[in-house]
């Protein structure tokens, strides 16, 4: 039998750190298809999530530690064994454990991320037999494995480009085909919501294909038209995302839109872009292109404030159509009134040869922020099709709300909740806490707000999350703050305006809490739930 020890002890080894290399490959994969396979970004998610290996690690020290005092005091085979042994069940039951992780954006199994995933194992596999060389060797190809990934997506680079371009020139070519007129929206927030919005308003006028949720890129849209899009719609409405300058030029040569809808520009994705003005930049490249190709562009008077828009107006006049309160606005909102749980909307056409046609609608959705979200969407229905005018107002009290985007859930016994987890701006989050602070006062219940702060906002975070902190401390009778360690300036200001943040580690934690403290009359708002990316620190 002791001759078998050893082999046995080390076929132990091989299998547990097989195991969990198995399941950390799929840890891994799942934070980089969050970074979009982007290695730089992806070893920055290492450092901050802290993708590293360390439990592990720390067992195979142990062990090391172990060995050399076994064999150094010359205490028997049996007793290494048992120790290889016992190291080998501890790592095995690192990897079940970890392999249970509840992710809020599960890794999506495509065949992209099965090509990757299969060479990075035959690189994990090559990097796990270095254990059998000794202990150290088996620290080190753990801590090399998030460059398994790297390296195989590196490897697939050229064909994974080839058949990225085969999909999106079939579906280019679908698109040709099928022809329907074609309405691009961009924007630095309320563009989903109003995509939403604009697609159930102008249905009246033909049937509509727009993708679900957030799909913004060029990837994301080609896989809807090729699933989804049809001969009978007559409308396709693409949501543009922005990744620098140039991102909107790419959508719009892959789109050809023939009309545009700008909401707004403002801070989201500073950290991205660097400066608000080369946002404003990127967003103006919708109006730009849907210009020079004859079309027409809808934007919000608040883009008007930035240089690039300013010069597009004057360049196309009439081309470009302001939307907004002001008395300059193209169709001005006359007015907007909060009738118990409705807006009553007033537009005006201040167009030259409209002659002031007014269009009154309502509309059933939370927020402030929503009333130009709508009247864009209204404005550009309007304008594509002037024969719906009269049809409008009978489909906006029916809008539906928008998932995630300040949307109500209420269940008997329970506190209303405000689901606004996919919100991503200062005006947003303010507006939803005013929202949820006048409801619960309605109520006579608590407001209580759950948020981990705003992403994306390089050089601007701390002036936003402090700002928000002292808002929020006027309103909000109860503040969990989601890892807050990320958003000190909003805790400090919280505290420095005599209201401290209920510190967690997650959303889940909150949940937790509330399932104990909130009452029935209570209002709980989640803003910005953020990716897991971002929420909170791992041990591996």
């Amino acid at each position: 039998m002791s001759e078998l020890m050893l082999p046995i002890a080390l076929f132990a080894m091989i299998f547990s750190l097989g195991a969990l290399t198995w399941v950390r490959l799929h840890t891994l994969l799942t934070y980089f298809q969050q970074e979009e396979y982007n290695g730089s970004r992806f070893l920055g998610a290492v450092k901050r999530v802290r993708l590293y290996d360390v439990r592990a690690s720390l067992v195979l020290l142990a062990l090391l530690i172990a060995t050399i005092a076994i064999t150094q005091l010359e205490l028997g085979r049996a007793l290494l064994f048992a120790a290889i042994v016992a190291a080998s069940a501890a790592i095995c039951l690192i990897a079940w454990k970890e392999s249970r992780y509840g992710y809020k954006k599960p890794l999506v199994l495509t065949e992209r991320v099965r090509r990757i995933r299969k060479l990075a194992a035959v690189f994990a596999g090559v990097l796990v037999l270095l254990a059998l060389i000794g202990i150290i060797w088996a620290i080190i190809a753990l801590q090399l494995l998030p460059f398994t990934l790297i390296l195989a997506n590196r490897i697939l680079a050229p064909a994974q480009e080839r058949i990225n371009q085969g999909y999106i020139e079939e579906a280019r070519a679908k698109l040709a085909r099928l022809n329907p007129k074609r309405i691009g929206i961009t924007g630095s927030f309320g563009k989903t919501t109003t995509k939403h919005i604009f697609a159930e308003v102008l249905a009246v006028s033909g049937p509509v294909f727009y993708s679900r949720g957030s799909i913004n890129t060029v990837l994301g849209l080609t896989r809807h038209i090729r699933e989804r899009l049809q001969w009978s719609h007559r409308y396709f409405i693409a949501e543009m995302g922005a990744y620098g300058i140039g991102s909107i030029h790419r959508l719009c040569n892959f789109v050809k839109p023939d009309f545009g809808i700008v909401t707004a520009i403002g801070d989201a994705h500073t950290e991205r872009f660097g400066s608000v003005d080369n946002i404003a930049q990127a967003k103006s490249e919708l109006v730009e292109d849907v210009c020079e190709n004859g079309g027409t562009a809808i934007v919000s008077t608040q883009v008007l404030d930035y240089e690039p828009f300013r010069i597009l107006r004057a360049d196309y006049p009439g081309k470009v159509i302001s939307v907004g309160p002001e008395e300059t606005a193209d169709i001005r909102i006359i007015s907007a009134a909060l009738v118990e749980a409705d807006w009553k909307i007033v537009l005006e056409d201040r167009r030259e040869g409209a002659g002031g046609t007014r269009l009154e609608y309502e509309l059933p959705l939370l927020g402030e922020h929503n009333v130009t979200n709508s009247a864009l969407a209204v404005a550009a229905a309007w304008i594509i099709d002037p024969a719906i005018a009269t049809r409008i107002p009978l489909v906006t009290p029916d809008v539906e709300q928008v998932p995630h985007r300040l949307q109500k859930r209420e269940s008997p016994g329970q506190p209303l909740v405000l689901d606004d987890a996919y919100n991503a701006n200062e005006a947003g989050f303010r507006n939803a806490v005013a929202v949820a602070s006048e409801l619960a006062k309605q109520r006579g219940g608590r407001s209580i707000l759950v948020t981990p702060g705003i992403a994306e906002l390089g050089i601007e975070h701390d002036r936003v999350h402090a700002s928000l902190g002292e808002y929020t401390a006027g309103l909000a009778d109860v503040v969990y703050a989601v890892n807050p360690s990320r958003i000190g300036t909003f805790t400090s200001a919280l505290s420095a305006n005599g209201k401290t943040a209920i510190e967690v580690a997650s959303f889940a934690d909150a949940r937790d809490a509330l399932k104990v403290e909130a009452k029935p009359e209570d209002v709980v708002l989640y803003e910005n739930d953020l990716p897991d990316l971002l929420e909170e620190r791992r041990l591996l």
